[in-house]
């Protein structure tokens, strides 16, 4: 992979390096970056499938004069520890020891593919807790529908001799069109560890055993029902073009919820929407978060820059 020009706005979003902290969850280290001042109102980041915490430092950083931002590490990816069997009930529980160590007070969730997953799962756990679960991408499925062919042949434990190699092995999955090199080439750094026989990725293979079709169907029934049953706010992104989340469950899932939460269509963006299309998921995640903010928070702008209040309504 070619280094690629970053535009200025991205330079100056990961110039805001975040703190690195963790926690023990279940006996295992779970690592998160944080920004922000503690005290402010939460937003906690969670990524998808092999993928980390680091996808969302170019995105966190729009939001940290406002809020304690959160993005972490699920267990058996990025820096935090493996486990000997993963689930997304699991991976919930480390999203609410996050929250709870954070001291975050009705925090909003963010979670993006297996994210938004573990995000229902969490918010489900959390109740009146959370404040709000904004699920990016993450389909779950009418019964009816027939399940996806999940091919996840990825050779993760193999070792490769330099870093040029195995940056040049990255590759998205599902694979998309129009990704921004400059973030592949980001996200491809920090999704590799240096061994003593060379480099390998940072993800353990063996999560994905639960993607297996056998339990595909089980699940998504648990996930329906948690859906339906969550006490905080919802609101569900997706990628127009995404492959993965057809607009049929969209509309179920808008279903499930009493036609309560909204769904926000996000133009050109296929699944992995913070990788082609991130000013349109940031002006997003904005749109909603000033409005669940109104109705949630009062206290004046910390940063009249970024925020100014308006009848109480507060703009990021």
């Amino acid at each position: 992979m070619t280094k690629v020009e970053q535009p200025v706005w991205f330079k100056k979003a990961i110039s805001n390096e975040p703190k690195k902290l963790s926690i023990k969850v279940k006996g295992v280290k779970i690592t998160y970056n944080a920004w922000g001042e503690k005290g402010n109102p939460g937003i906690l980041f969670v990524h998808g499938g092999m993928a980390h915490a680091d996808w969302w430092n170019f995105i966190a950083p729009y939001f940290i004069k406002t809020h304690r931002v959160i993005a972490m590490n699920l267990g058996g990816m990025g820096d935090s520890e493996w486990r000997k069997e993963y689930s997304t009930e699991t991976w919930g529980t480390e999203i609410e020891s996050v929250c709870k160590k954070e001291k975050l007070k009705k925090p909003i969730v963010v979670g993006h593919s297996l994210g938004g997953m573990c995000g229902v799962y969490a918010a489900s756990i959390m109740k009146k807790n959370l404040y709000g679960l904004i699920i990016v991408d993450t389909a779950i499925m009418p019964p009816s529908d027939n399940p996806p062919k999940f091919d996840f042949k990825i050779r993760a434990n193999k070792i490769y001799k330099s870093l040029k190699e195995i940056k040049s092995r990255f590759r998205l999955v599902p694979g998309q069109v129009n990704a921004l090199e400059y973030i592949m080439d980001y996200i491809a750094e920090k999704s590799i560890k240096k061994n003593k026989n060379g480099w390998s990725w940072k993800f353990d293979p063996n999560y994905m055993k639960i993607f297996n079709n056998d339990s595909f169907m089980e699940r998504q029934a648990i996930y329906r029902d948690k859906l339906k049953g969550l006490k905080c706010r919802v609101a569900i992104l997706r990628g127009e073009k995404s492959v993965i989340f057809p607009g049929s469950s969209a509309k179920y899932m808008h279903e499930l919820m009493d036609k309560k939460s909204p769904i926000i269509n996000v133009p050109e963006a296929h699944h992995h929407i913070m990788v082609d299309q991130p000013m349109a998921l940031i002006s997003a995640l904005r749109s909603l978060i000033i409005d669940w903010d109104c109705l949630l928070y009062t206290s004046d702008a910390a940063d009249d820059s970024l925020r100014v209040d308006l009848g109480g309504r507060r703009i990021i």
